[in-house]
């Protein structure tokens, strides 16, 4: 999964290009919710490989717990390297520009599916979301939210076919050094069935 995160966390191209550290990608894009934050997480495998992936966590607190604890842990374990310090500037613009993000109390739980080009436009980012969902409602999650951009106009038809509609949205300049000009965050969020449809309090 650490793989397909890397291969895949610049708008479905290769994440090197702003954070060239893949082992602490991996940790920190894919590590908290294998270690005690996750739920309703499943792979797509092709010929015993994985393609793609769903991971979500059904509440915020517990997932700021395990990113915690992997980052101290994969810091106390890995000597940084010259590609740690190139992921540097990544990680201090996304300090000072945060994605939106709802009322965790509405919207508790959040997701991230990354797909490899081989797996797209098969239908199997449908089916995992699909799954993921389904796990979520058995858990009695009242909602979840998502953060993505307008240059992923896939993943956002994707997720308004799935019933999620838009939140917020806000034009970032997080992305300006590699895409070379600002891009839009959207905030969705989808409601469990049968909750009410209070309103949202993107910050």
């Amino acid at each position: 999964m650490a793989r397909v995160a890397c291969s895949t966390g610049f708008f479905g191209r290769s994440a090197a290009v702003y954070f060239p550290d893949s082992a602490l990608f991996g940790a920190l894009w894919v590590g908290p919710y294998l270690h005690g934050a996750g739920a309703g997480c499943f792979v797509a495998e092709r010929d015993g490989e994985v393609v793609g992936y769903i991971l979500g966590a059904p509440d915020h607190a517990r997932y700021q717990r395990a990113l915690t604890a992997v980052v101290a842990r994969h810091l106390s374990t890995t000597v940084p390297t010259r590609a740690t310090v190139r992921s540097v500037p990544y990680l201090l613009r996304a300090a000072r520009y945060p994605s939106p993000h709802a009322d965790w109390r509405a919207f508790p739980a959040h997701l991230h599916l990354n797909l490899l080009p081989a797996a797209r436009g098969t239908g199997v980012g449908g089916r995992l979301l699909d799954a993921h969902l389904t796990a979520l409602g058995g858990l009695g999650v009242p909602g979840v939210q998502l953060s993505t951009t307008t240059e992923n106009d896939v993943a956002l038809r994707l997720y308004r076919r799935a019933g999620f509609t838009e939140l917020a949205s806000r034009v970032t300049p997080l992305w300006t050094p590699w895409l070379g000009h600002p891009a839009t965050h959207v905030l969705m969020g989808r409601r469990s069935p049968g909750r009410d449809r209070g309103p949202a309090s993107p910050d």
